[in-house]
């Protein structure tokens, strides 16, 4: 036993054939990018652009070619490709192949992309009519060889291990693993010069080789350790014993037909013109042409930084020089401006530097703070802020922005009133295709102009050192960047400016957004006080609990473990006690929360597990966090909200998050408690009630809902009456909870076995209530059906202020793509609509606020509700002209209404 294990140790520690090291100068790489192209498409998720063009095998084999590419640094590199011409296999044996299924509809458009990346990439495709890949390989090997190479034939094709020798090898990337001859013959038995006969006599069913029935590989090798041969099997079949002799003596043909069919071409006429083969990366402008329309930010992040394309960037450190620009910019007639700060928090950083431009092409920089050896003598904040003030605070003189909002904070810290902001290329570029992956001026100018101007925050990570602040960075690093940044805001507000102008965009875009981005500015500035010790206090009876519930857990495992840590709790939940296992990802069995919500029903450790992940997130999200967050002059929270990032045109918050703070459990209720007013004043909460039911109902005017919100009836009691069957006065507090959760489960799309989860019923329950609902609100599925024809029909969908969302899946052969893009059709309509109403809203309150100089200030938004700091004595005449004009945001079919509550925090209020 002793000998064995002693053996075994032995055969692990011997080296494995090696590869040729990286940046071998006599190595040619041959990729059969079949199998990558395969292996792509079935491994990854189904993907698209924007516009609908699949895109996952082409987004799997860029990965691998650029991993292999980056790591190896090949010499000489080929992709070896199949004839579209059918093989002459065919011909020998019609049955050839006939198997295989046709390739996905979704996948002949990549290949197509794929063969275009290679070339690209500066990588040959090689190809021979009526020949296969493997046969082009094959060739490559032997040619390569007698030029003396090293052949690494990248594939996980075993048919291509007959090509295995000397100075050839095969390589798996999948799996890393090398196939030299020791490797070959660990896998099948026997050398690579007897593979060949090896695949003829077991056939291959993938390809529809017949081979010799009940001849396996161990079979196989064993015949062939004997006589050498195909040949030799067959002129000494009387030495085979027992059933295998009768299934070869009768399939003798296939055999033979078998070795012509897996036998490799290596005389085609394909030259090895070392010239072509030599890797030099390719076109980097057309790879990130081509990146840029399949929408690889990730890729595009890869590749060197592109020539800048900026124009003429002048440093302006005189304020004679300044003053000059001044009166070029008003003669101009425009400008764009850009605030280089030391960070990316406008309330808070310093600022470094201003880029401004006025003619495409043109640019200034003017460096307020660099602060490092030799640094040039900059001109004092107070003479600029002099010298553009009269620019800045002028509202009709037009200034353009990347971030408008970001521009109004930074300048109205410095006591600059800014006035008219004309133009947003964030704001620009979400409302024309929302579904963009980025609408960062960078991303923006990448994907509408081709241009890569370079990032700010990239200047702070040099390629060598450490990393540094960014008024380290040199004036003569930095001014290049933001000076193209400036020039492209131009460029891009001209461009984008032409779109805005036309069709639906106008009052979108002029009316609602641009006016929106300075009312949450004003809210930014503003912030939200909140009471930090009590936040404290709960912050340390949740750490009591969370201990708690992590001994309750280590006593129903059964022993101690990181009830943080995925792999453990899998390792518990499915090997040590037994539970069926719900889900899997790529890796392990999942413990999501979906899993471990049907998993409760079976034990008690899931639902422990789920309240302590909750409770540790709502620790750390909020209740250490948010104290943390307080900004050192105001003692407030000021939070950033997003307006360029949800596709449905909703608003999110960020740094810290508000919007998302839970108020289903008891204690993220409480969270609320701890926003409070300014001494002297109260918090209104005004808080639109079921709008998106109440939009619904306008857009499918299905009368039984137009009726219900007409007379004011409880819509939930309504439909709990149809899926319970039960009068009115009989619904239970529980089944208008149910039915609630109906209502809102059709708006967002959901399937029944996402409500069968949500309501922990079963499936068919689930399908039962939502045909009841139907059935009920008839007018809602007339409505449903007519919205994904109207979507498939155009392309897109738009809500009731036209803001336009393209769903290029909706006529995907993919039918997880396409049921996707179909529930985004239903729900966006509403849901954007319902956010349009809402920012109509904030707009109109905020100007009326203005208007008749009231103290009160508008300090939240989350979802469909409002928050407001009132000083006491504008209570009784604020929320009466809050409540108006909410109300009338938007003209329905039925009235929108608006709850307002009072309170001395906003967990009272609301």
């Amino acid at each position: 036993m002793a000998a064995k294990k002693k053996a075994a140790k032995a055969k692990t520690d011997t080296p494995g054939t090696p590869l040729p090291p990286p940046a071998d100068p006599s190595t040619l790489y041959v990729i059969d990018i079949s199998g990558y192209i395969f292996r792509a498409y079935h491994a990854l998720p189904p993907l698209s652009t924007s516009r609908g063009e699949p895109t996952h095998a082409v987004r799997g084999v860029t990965t691998m070619l650029m991993k292999l590419i980056r790591e190896r640094k090949p010499r000489y590199l080929a992709v070896a490709l199949d004839s579209r011409k059918g093989s002459f296999r065919r011909d020998i044996y019609g049955k050839y192949k006939a198997n295989r299924p046709a390739p996905p509809e979704d996948l002949a458009s990549q290949i197509t992309r794929i063969y275009e990346l290679c070339e690209a990439l500066g990588i040959p495709l090689l190809a021979k009519d009526g020949m296969e890949a493997d046969d082009v390989i094959a060739t490559a090997v032997v040619k390569g060889v007698e030029k003396n190479w090293k052949v690494v034939v990248v594939s996980a094709d075993k048919d291509l291990l007959q090509l295995v020798g000397d100075n050839v090898v095969m390589w798996d990337t999948m799996r890393e693993r090398v196939f030299g001859v020791p490797e070959t013959i660990d896998k099948f038995g026997v050398p690579p010069k007897q593979v060949r006969d090896l695949l003829a006599l077991t056939g291959d069913t993938s390809d529809n080789v017949p081979g010799v029935p009940s001849v396996g590989p161990k079979t196989a090798a064993k015949l062939l350790k004997a006589h050498d041969t195909l040949d030799g099997v067959f002129d000494h079949l009387d030495e085979v014993k027992g059933r295998v002799k009768e299934k070869l003596r009768e399939h003798e043909d296939a055999a033979r037909l078998s070795q012509e069919l897996v036998t490799l071409r290596d005389d085609l006429d394909i030259e090895l013109d070392e010239e072509a083969l030599h890797y030099d990366g390719g076109e980097a402008g057309e790879v990130r042409r081509i990146f840029t329309e399949l929408e690889f930010t990730r890729l595009l992040a890869q590749l060197d930084p592109a020539p800048s394309v900026a124009g003429k960037v002048e440093v302006v450190t005189e304020l004679e020089r300044l003053e000059a620009c001044a009166r070029n910019i008003r003669d101009a007639g425009e400008m764009s401006i850009l605030s280089v700060l030391m960070g990316n928090d406008p309330l808070r950083d310093d600022l470094v530097g201003i880029a401004i431009s006025w003619v495409e092409g043109l640019s200034i920089y003017i460096p307020i703070a660099h602060r490092y050896i030799g640094a040039p003598e900059s001109l004092p904040l107070d003479e600029v802020l002099r010298v553009l003030r009269p620019l800045l605070e002028n509202s009709l003189f037009p200034k353009r922005c990347a971030d408008l909002k970001r521009e109004d904070l930074v300048w109205g810290r410095r006591g600059i009133t800014w006035r008219g902001g004309a133009f947003d290329v964030a704001l620009g570029s979400y409302l024309y295709d929302p579904g963009r992956h980025s609408h960062a001026l960078d991303a923006v100018a990448r994907a509408e102009l081709g241009a890569e101007i370079g990032s700010l925050d990239a200047l702070k990570k040099p390629a060598k050192g450490p990393k540094r602040q960014m008024d380290e960075v040199s004036v003569e690093e930095l001014s290049p960047v933001a000076g193209a940044h400036a020039d492209f805001v131009l460029r891009l507000s001209h461009l984008l400016g032409g779109r805005m102008d036309q069709g639906e965009f106008p009052p979108l875009y002029y009316g609602l957004e641009i006016p929106l981005a300075h009312v949450l500015a004003d809210m930014e500035r503003i912030g939200v006080r909140i009471d930090a010790s009590l936040l404290q206090t709960m912050s340390a009876e949740a750490g009591t609990t969370v201990a708690e519930l992590e001994k309750t857990a280590h006593e129903l495992a059964g022993h101690s473990f990181n009830v943080g840590s995925p792999r453990q709790l899998e390792t518990i939940l499915f090997d040590e006690l037994g539970l069926p296992v719900k889900k899997r990802t790529k890796t392990a069995r999942s413990t999501d929360a979906s899993v471990l919500e049907e998993l409760a029903l079976l034990h008690d450790l899931p639902d422990v597990i789920l309240e302590h992940r909750s409770l540790s997130k709502l620790k750390g999200t909020y209740l250490d966090a948010l104290p943390a967050a307080v900004h050192p002059d105001t003692g407030r929270i000021h939070t950033r909200y997003n307006q360029a990032v949800a596709a449905t045109g909703r608003l999110s918050s960020s740094d810290p998050n508000l919007q998302n703070i839970p108020i289903r459990t008891e204690l993220g209720r409480r969270i609320r408690d701890a926003f409070i007013p300014r001494d002297g004043c109260a918090l209104l909460a005004a808080d639109y009630s079921q709008i998106e039911l109440r939009v619904l109902a306008h857009l499918s005017q299905d009368p039984e809902l137009i009726d219900a919100y007409t007379k004011a009836d409880d819509v939930h009691v309504r439909t709990a009456t149809a899926l319970f069957d039960v009068p009115a006065e009989e619904v239970t507090r529980e089944q208008r909870g149910q039915a609630k959760t109906v209502n809102f489960a059709v708006i967002y799309g959901q399937t029944r076995w996402a409500l069968a989860r949500n309501l922990r019923i079963t499936q068919e329950e689930a399908q039962r209530y939502i045909e009841a609902f139907f059935e009920r609100y008839l007018g809602v599925q007339r409505f449903m059906d007519e919205i994904i024809d109207e979507a498939r029909a155009t392309g897109y969908v738009m809500t009731l202020l036209g803001r336009r969302r393209a769903l290029a899946d909706m006529r995907s052969k993919n039918p997880s793509l396409r049921h996707a893009a179909e529930r985004v059709a239903r729900n966006t309509p509403i849901q954007g609509t319902a956010a349009d109403i809402i920012k109509v809203a904030m707009i109109r309150v905020h100007k009326a606020l203005r208007a008749q100089k009231f103290q009160t200030r508008m300090i939240l938004t989350v979802h469909d509700e409002l928050l407001f700091e009132v000083p006491l004595e504008e209570k009784d005449t604020v929320a009466p002209l809050v409540k108006e004009i909410m109300e009338g945001a938007m003209e329905l079919s039925v009235p929108l209404v608006v709850d307002m509550g009072w309170g001395e925090n906003w967990g009272k209020a609301h």
